[in-house]
């Protein structure tokens, strides 16, 4: 009785209000590009005969319950329409008018919140329809219905604007399962592929968990393309293969495209290879070199040129690579020179370079007659002046070619870089392998959350790139979980300890156990508690940080406390710990690349390895690793670029080219078991 009393308390002043915004037309806030929006297939209206404004008229005239029913149709017709800020505002205030009383009062429900969610999106407020699909879920729990195709189109499509590629591409999948055969399209099937070979490999092994429909086949056939996308022959055999098992999937359509694609190699045979092999950072440079070296086995049919980036003359650099007829570049390494790289062998510098060279063929030419001899002379003068280093520019036979030629023959050369620019924009010729330690914190967020942990902390070390790991960690795992974790900071020695035990409110404890014994003056014995809620600690920090900051953890967990699991970054493992007692760091488990691995290691390399380099450090190791998968990854990379699914396992971890062309790498995991190192699943 309230309701219906509410309802004819409300409705006219609902209906007054709507025809009075009726006659001015707003506004839809358009629609953000990177996302798609559904239209709700479970949105019928009855009758188009009167438009939504005269629905509304109508329904001034009626009693509630056939009121709310033309204020369903209008709210329908807006949408339809695509008068989304109507349809919204519309939706919302009608949906508490509905009860019992009207016809399928949950199926009309269910529509008003469909439209609500599909308005907001198309309104570019995907937080909100979030929201709203959260409410919608429970209200079919609630009433013991099926979520619908529409509901997971829209899942998704609020899914990816949360940056969440894993639950937004099963969702995806739900949606194409529940859609009727008839209405399924090859777009549909197309996109899926798309969002599938975007995921890199941990992101698919996470995938496989959800086991939404058909994805046995999708990722199967995702692993073919994966791993034999480059070789035309085995790809052709593998997808015959993959066809006969899943003769009905609809990722046939994939196949058949797969089989037809034709994947053209790059002939590369000069290689330059720009390192600091002098310097500061020349131990850096030497590991790259030593692995690219190790990788090019004297390979007779390619030649490295490798050039010290300390001793690089930037502004010639482009005519000297034309000079050697290098076909590929492998570097820089640091970002200070990557930028330099970037900006001198651009098209524009490249530009300028041929243009000084034409500007003074009048200077040099004894016989030329121009009547604007002056002009010539200060337009050369004025380039002249520009911060550029021509000499060398100009002191080569590509250079002279180029200007006997009279016109700018420059080609942009094919480049791996091994660091992301600071400044400098990325062009189509350049891709990115690049060590950064987010990469491994955000799959550790992503992989851990999966795990059930509801309520981790952070322990970082007070540094830079530990803050940089620290930070990555905890806001991939608000982006999945939408929490917030506490991240806590420490140095070493004494503010370290004190530092943990109040994170895990141990020093509270203590003070509490102190007060009580002043209040009761005597000796008692007792045992400090920690915080019950910590169910998962994130550890970031040196090797020799690590195996303090550990055992202290252990130290101040009560005796009859659950034991708190304790997860790290590849930071906190070192090969040159492994062989000595590992005690403190048993049941750590970190991510790691596979060259630091023992078992997951290129066996006969590593030996070799550890032969020549006995005392390399670990950082070094990473950087080997680095130039021993750069080398494979130029004739690789051309490849990609054509195939987007292809993947390269590499000893820096298994390597994908994002739509960004910077490569981005699933690492391992191993764990400290029986005072050894091992590889283990976690996704």
């Amino acid at each position: 009785m309230c309701l219906r009393a509410f309802k004819t308390r409300i409705l006219p002043v609902l209906l007054l209000t709507l025809l009075t915004s009726c006659s001015t037309q707003q506004t839809s806030k358009p629609t953000t590009a990177s996302q798609t929006t559904t239209e709700p297939e479970e949105i019928t209206i009855d009758s188009a005969a009167l438009s939504a404004e005269q629905h509304l008229a109508l329904a001034k005239t009626l009693a509630s319950d056939a009121a709310v029913m033309e204020l369903i149709t209008a709210t329908k017709l807006f949408f339809q329409q695509k008068n989304y800020a109507k349809a919204l505002w519309l939706a919302d205030k009608t949906l508490p008018l509905i009860d019992a009383q009207i016809a399928n009062p949950i199926q009309a429900r269910v529509q008003l919140l469909l439209i609500k969610i599909s308005s907001l999106q198309h309104l570019g407020y995907y937080s909100a329809s979030h929201i709203q699909l959260e409410q919608l879920e429970q209200y079919t729990l609630d009433n013991d219905i099926s979520l619908s195709a529409t509901y997971y189109r829209l899942l998704s499509s609020a899914l990816q604007a949360k940056q969440q590629a894993i639950a937004a591409l099963n969702a995806q999948l739900y949606a194409f399962s529940l859609t009727q055969p008839s209405a399924q399209s090859k777009q549909q099937i197309e996109d899926i592929w798309h969002n599938l070979i975007r995921l890199s490999q941990w992101q698919l092994s996470l995938l496989a968990l959800d086991k939404a429909p058909e994805s046995k086949g999708w990722l199967r056939l995702t692993v073919l393309a994966n791993k034999y996308g480059g070789k035309q022959g085995q790809m052709q055999y593998h997808l015959a293969m993959w066809q006969k098992k899943f003769k009905r999937h609809p990722a046939n359509v994939i196949a058949i495209q797969l089989a037809e694609q034709s994947i053209i190699e790059k002939n590369i045979e000069n290689i330059a290879v720009i390192l600091p092999l002098t310097g500061k950072q020349h131990a850096a440079g030497l590991a790259i070199q030593q692995g690219i070296l190790a990788s090019f086995a004297n390979d007779d049919t390619k030649k490295l040129h490798f050039l010290d980036s300390n001793m690089v003359n930037w502004y010639g650099l482009s005519n000297e690579l034309a000079t050697l007829k290098i076909d590929y570049v492998i570097g820089p390494l640091l970002k200070k020179n990557v930028d330099q790289y970037i900006s001198h062998t651009s098209a524009q510098a490249q530009s300028k370079s041929d243009y000084m060279l034409n500007a003074n063929s009048g200077l040099f030419n004894i016989n030329h007659q121009d009547n604007n001899n002056q002009d010539v002379f200060h337009t050369a003068t004025s380039v002249l002046d520009q911060p550029f280093d021509y000499i060398s520019a100009i002191n080569s036979d590509s250079a002279i070619e180029s200007y006997l030629q009279g016109g700018s023959n420059s080609k942009a050369i094919s480049t791996l870089l091994l660091n992301i620019p600071a400044k400098a924009s990325l062009t189509e010729h350049h891709t990115v392998l690049s060590m950064r330690p987010e990469d491994e914190a955000k799959q550790a967020a992503a992989t851990l959350s999966r795990q059930n942990y509801q309520h981790p902390i952070v322990l970082s070390q007070k540094n830079v790139v530990s803050k940089r790991i620290a930070q990555a960690f905890v806001k991939q795992w608000q982006r999945i979980t939408g929490n917030t974790i506490a991240v806590v900071y420490y140095n070493t020695g004494a503010q370290m300890q004190a530092n943990i035990k109040a994170s895990l409110s141990v020093d509270k404890s203590k003070t509490r156990i102190n007060k009580l014994k002043s209040q009761l003056n005597q000796s008692i014995k007792a045992q400090t508690r920690n915080r019950r809620d910590i169910d998962m600690i994130y550890l970031v920090g040196t090797p020799e940080q690590t195996r303090l900051v550990k055992p202290y953890i252990e130290v101040n967990i009560s005796p009859f406390a659950k034991i708190i699991p304790v997860f790290a970054s590849s930071r906190s493992h070192s090969t040159r710990s492994d062989y000595s007692s590992n005690s403190d760091l048993q049941g750590l488990t970190f991510t790691e690349i596979p060259w630091l691995l023992t078992s997951a290691q290129n066996t006969e390399l590593a030996t070799l390895s550890q032969q020549l380099w006995p005392k390399r450090s670990d950082g070094l190791s990473r950087l080997f690793a680095m130039g021993y998968d750069s080398y494979q990854l130029i004739s690789k990379i051309p490849l990609m670029q054509q195939a987007p699914y292809l993947q390269h396992w590499g000893q820096t971890g298994t390597l994908k080219l994002n739509k960004n062309n910077i490569l981005t790498r699933s690492l391992l995991w191993g764990s400290y078991k029986n005072n050894k190192v091992v590889s283990i699943a976690m996704e």
